[in-house]
């Protein structure tokens, strides 16, 4: 059976619709993901107003399997393409919205008053990332129907967020999952109990996100279809340098080097991440920069596999972040063996439904 798509209103979960139309989605981790619906026009039926409930922001669209919700997030583009008797709906994770909210304390006070600051003190960067939603959330008309973990919140970071800064929590959120041990984060979608809402459960990494249990295996010729890999070398670097605030002589730089490749016949290679110009603590900024030195030392590989959704493990039984054990075919470009890996994409395409894509990473060796 395809998976079904539902509309409904943000701000509070309610399904106000559900169509049989074809739907592709992609959920990232620690990024907002995406999908995109085209409906026909005749299909729709008669006591559905679909301009009133594809409102861009007001409405989501979800794409649910029987009882588990496989993705769902804000409409943002709809298109009627002239001449065309259909509209694309085009939609973003629940992360998108917090890409469009500037992450302050909100009063009767101005962005550049002292109270709009968000001032965090011995928090771990899990209770940092939890501050940083509950902040966007508390708001006029901030509300979402999300839900929050019940986790320890307590440790040593210190983070300033200033309001003057203007920056979106969806801008906070993503530097923080690239801080050295920074928090996965992922906004999973599900039925409320009585299914007439959709609900978003917040989920936070210590730091990594997994699955209780055992890994989920796909193997060649069983769930697995194909595999392949991409190994990117353009950002390889042996010091990596993060700006921070201040200017000339005054700024403020985290570094950090690694110089075994050089000293085994690579040339030397630096990188500069410029996203944290706003950051004044020069040992966050260290931390940034030996968190990114530790994914481009070597340079990125990233794996794909394209897996069965109509076997176990099936489709929605899995989440970005969970661990899987790949067994591949082969062949002079791929050694036999088996190999670990965590997801951090799913692509569904409706006009493929007995498979998805995965998009795979090493698992970290903190795990």
């Amino acid at each position: 059976m395809p998976p079904h798509l539902l509309l409904g209103h943000l701000r509070t979960g309610e399904i106000v619709a559900e169509l049989d139309a074809p739907a592709d989605f992609t959920d990232q981790l620690s990024a907002a993901g995406s999908a995109r619906a085209t409906i026909s026009l005749d299909a729709v039926p008669v006591d559905v107003d679909l301009l009133a409930v594809t409102a861009p922001w007001r409405h989501f669209m979800a794409v649910s399997e029987q009882d588990t919700v496989l993705w769902a997030g804000p409409l943002v583009p709809r298109t009627r393409p002239p001449a065309a008797g259909e509209i694309t709906l085009s939609a973003a994770g629940l992360w998108a919205v917090f890409d469009h909210r500037v992450l302050a304390r909100y009063g009767s006070w101005g962005f550049t008053d002292p109270r709009a600051d968000l001032v965090l003190t011995f928090r771990s960067l899990p209770g940092v990332a939890l501050d940083i939603v509950r902040t966007a959330l508390d708001r006029p008309h901030g509300e979402l129907p999300l839900v929050l973990p019940n986790l320890n919140s307590s440790g040593d970071e210190t983070r300033s967020y200033y309001g003057y800064e203007l920056a979106t929590a969806g801008e906070r959120l993503t530097q923080l999952t690239q801080a050295e041990t920074g928090p996965d984060l992922h906004f999973m979608p599900r039925f409320t109990a009585d299914r007439s809402r959709i609900e978003w459960v917040l989920r936070v990494g210590t730091p990594v996100l997994s699955q209780r249990g055992v890994d989920f295996h796909f193997d060649d010729g069983r769930q697995l279809v194909a595999y392949g890999w991409d190994e990117d070398g353009s950002v390889m670097a042996d010091t990596v340098l993060v700006p921070g605030d201040g200017v000339e002589r005054g700024r403020l730089i985290g570094r950090a080097s690694n110089d075994a490749l050089p000293r085994a016949g690579w040339p030397a290679l630096d990188t500069v991440i410029t996203s944290h110009s706003s950051e004044r603590q020069p040992d966050v900024l260290d931390a940034h920069a030996r968190a990114y030195l530790d994914v481009v030392r070597t340079g990125i590989t990233r794996d794909s596999a394209i897996v069965r959704t109509d076997t176990t493990p099936t489709l929605g039984s899995y989440l970005v972040g969970d661990h899987v054990v790949l067994t591949p075919r082969a062949d002079r470009a791929t050694p036999a063996g088996q190999r670990r890996r965590r997801i951090t994409s799913i692509t569904y395409r409706a006009s493929t439904p007995t498979t998805a894509e995965l998009g795979l990473a090493p698992v970290p060796a903190t795990t």
